[in-house]
């Protein structure tokens, strides 16, 4: 019995030093702008904490030291730490946040309206680069001329002007990175001087939205875009052999792109040597008929 006494006692004692060694504290937490309660924020202490309510109120058990520091945070707010003494222990606290200001970077958003051409003033074909490979012809606009209401005015094997809606030369605008190449709008002997192989999407604008562009743009515009930047840490390249048995056209077109953290580089060279179409006979007789 008299052991038991003395472990009863042990206990006891154990139990009235940790009572004297911790505190319970309560608070509030307020929005330093207007005053109102903060709910589900967070208050730390070593390895306990607590949750405020929708008042804004925690309790929270701490160990009665002379001093000690809250971690205060919430998702919305700035985090507080809140240093406190042993006598502003002993009765509530009032904790204010500043809140956060967070400034997102803006994100453009393009995609293909599901709305049919003859409810929009705006008719618009995007052009892929899956297209643009499986379609490639001498020339850019010569690619392009299988979309309805696009031709081309050819000039040799490999050269050519755009013609939307039967207008061209300075009726139609090429934009290229902002960019208008106006040289082949002057002269029936001057071609559009882009390369194409290095484009990898087309926008091809008819009706009253191509004069965004310009008022010189009243049949339609030809807008390219520029390729996506490469990610961080990045190299590829690409390679094509060109070929053709009718003009012998022999060619190559070969381009690389690479990023390191911040400066990236995008390179691309083409070559093509070609000569006259050939037609299945080399003589033509002429008959007159009366």
């Amino acid at each position: 019995m008299r052991y038991l006494y003395l472990i009863i006692g042990i206990v006891f004692q154990c139990a009235t030093v940790y009572a004297q060694e911790s505190v319970q504290i309560t608070g509030t937490l307020i929005d330093a702008t207007n005053q109102s309660p903060i709910e589900n924020g967070t208050v730390i202490y070593k390895n306990d904490y607590a949750v405020s309510n929708v008042a804004g109120n925690f309790t929270l058990t701490v160990e009665a030291t002379a001093k000690l520091t809250l971690h205060v945070s919430h998702m919305s707010y700035e985090t507080q730490h809140v240093a406190l003494s042993n006598q502003e222990l002993q009765k509530p606290i009032r904790i204010v946040l500043l809140p956060k200001n967070t400034a997102l970077s803006a994100v453009e958003v393009t995609a293909q309206s599901t709305t049919m051409n003859t409810e929009t003033p705006m008719m618009s074909t995007a052009i892929t680069k899956t297209y643009l490979e499986e379609n490639r012809e001498n020339s850019l606009m010569q690619t392009l001329s299988k979309i309805p209401g696009v031709s081309t005015i050819n000039i040799g094997s490999g050269q050519s002007k755009p013609v939307i809606r039967g207008l061209g030369f300075n009726r139609v605008s090429v934009v290229e990175n902002g960019i208008k190449h106006e040289a082949q709008q002057w002269g029936a002997d001057h071609g559009l001087e882009i390369d194409q192989y290095g484009i990898e999407h087309i926008n091809v604008i008819k009706g009253p939205a191509s004069l965004l562009y310009g008022s010189d743009a009243i049949a339609g515009v030809v807008a390219i875009t520029p390729p996506n930047v490469p990610l961080p840490h990045s190299f590829k390249g690409n390679i094509n052999l060109l070929g053709e048995s009718n003009n012998s056209l022999l060619g190559i077109s070969t381009g690389i792109t690479a990023r390191k953290e911040n400066w990236f580089y995008r390179a691309r060279i083409t070559v093509r040597d070609y000569a006259d179409y050939k037609v299945p006979t080399d003589r033509v007789q002429r008959e007159t008929l009366l």
